[in-house]
Order: structure tokens, then C-alpha cells, then sequence
């Protein structure tokens, strides 16, 4: 599903990546660890489209995803994001936040199913800021089930939880993946490093 070929990056002229090949396949739960600094945020928001790189491909279900003309499409049907600070409009409340998937780009989950499925049901006209960081990523995944994409992008999404908390949004990944999304988990925490399939050290 998604192939880096020589990928080049680099920041202040200082090399990153030299020459990166990579391929993941569909229906694969990706992991990349590695100490501060070795790039897996830059690496996954590649991937994303979100940061150039200077050499090289990156394609993601057939498409270049450097390509403008494709990345209306990217973006609204093939991947979907879990970043650490949850990106919510906390003066918001969850079911106006969820409401913000554009219908073109909803999968037939309604808003209701999916925070059942999270686990927040009773939470839907609560304002996002009233929640715990803890549920609050849980309704970031919920969007992940509203919305169309078939990758998943995670970066540090337990990183400024609790343990418990921690545990839940992993378990609510692997009920994504088994929805046959193709994830990718950025993490440096041993124990969530296992729920991957394969663990990239970078």
C-alpha cells in the first residue's frame, strides 16, 4: 500500500534520510521507535503529505502523494491522522466536532455507532473541553470511524495519556485495524511498541 523509494530528507542541509526504501503493505499495523531525533514524526508526516523531502518518492495506494492533484483525494478518502494533542475544537461540543467530516468523506458509520464503539455514547452534546485527555483521544478515533481512510497515521497518540488511558486507545486501534485499516504507530514506549505487526527502528 504505501512505497518510499530513495527517499532524501533533510533539515539545514544536515541529512535526515539518505536514500530510505520502504514498503507496508495494506492491512498492515506498522510501528516506528527509535530514540529522539532519528525522525519518525518527520517520517510519518511524510508519508502524510504534511512535510516535503528533497529526493525521492513517496506512493500511497497508487498515488504520488507530493502531487497536488492528488492530495484532495488523499486526504478526504485514504488517510486520517491521530496526533498526540487530539486537534479538537474544545469550545466545541463532540457531536459538532465529528460533525466536521464532510459528508463526501463519511464512511456509513453514523456518530452515535462510533462513540459507542469508543466508548463515549453518553458524551455526544458534551463540550470537547469538559473531557479528559483520555477521551479526548477517544473521540479523535471515533472521527477515524466516521470518516473514509483506509491508512491511518498515529503519532504518539498515548504519549500524554495514563497507563489505563493508554490502553484504551490502543485497544480502539486494534478495532481499527481490524476494520482493515493499514496503521502506522509512532512510539518510543516498549509495551506499545508490541501491538504492532512489525517494528521499523529507525
Amino acid at each position: 500500500m504505501i512505497e518510499l523509494t530513495n527517499v532524501k530528507k533533510s533539515f539545514d542541509g544536515k541529512p535526515l534520510f539518505q536514500g530510505l526504501n520502504l514498503k507496508i503493505e495494506r492491512g498492515e499495523f506498522v510501528v516506528f521507535s527509535g530514540p529522539s531525533g532519528c525522525g519518525k514524526t518527520t517520517l510519518l508526516n511524510m508519508i502524510g503529505a504534511l512535510e516535503p523531502f528533497q529526493g525521492g518518492s513517496i506512493r500511497v495506494a497508487g498515488m504520488d502523494v507530493t502531487k497536488r492533484k492528488n492530495q484532495l483525494r488523499y486526504y478526504s478518502d485514504v488517510v486520517g491522522f491521530v496526533f498526540q494533542n487530539f486537534v479538537l475544537i474544545e469550545d466545541k461540543t463532540v457531536r459538532q466536532n465529528l460533525e466536521l467530516v464532510r459528508p463526501k468523506s463519511r464512511t456509513n458509520v453514523s456518530i452515535e455507532k462510533a462513540l459507542e464503539l469508543v466508548k463515549l455514547g453518553d458524551r455526544l452534546d458534551s463540550k470537547v473541553h469538559t473531557l479528559s485527555g483520555g477521551e479526548q483521544q477517544r473521540v479523535a478515533l471515533a472521527r477515524l470511524l466516521i470518516k473514509k481512510c483506509d491508512l491511518i497515521l498515529a503519532d504518539e497518540p498515548t504519549g500524554s495519556l495514563d497507563r489505563q488511558n493508554a490502553k484504551t486507545v490502543m485497544d480502539i486501534l486494534k478495532i481499527l485495524h481490524k476494520y482493515g485499516k493499514t496503521i502506522i504507530l509512532v512510539t518510543h514506549d516498549e509495551e506499545i511498541k508490541k501491538a504492532g505487526d512489525r517494528v521499523i527502528e529507525l
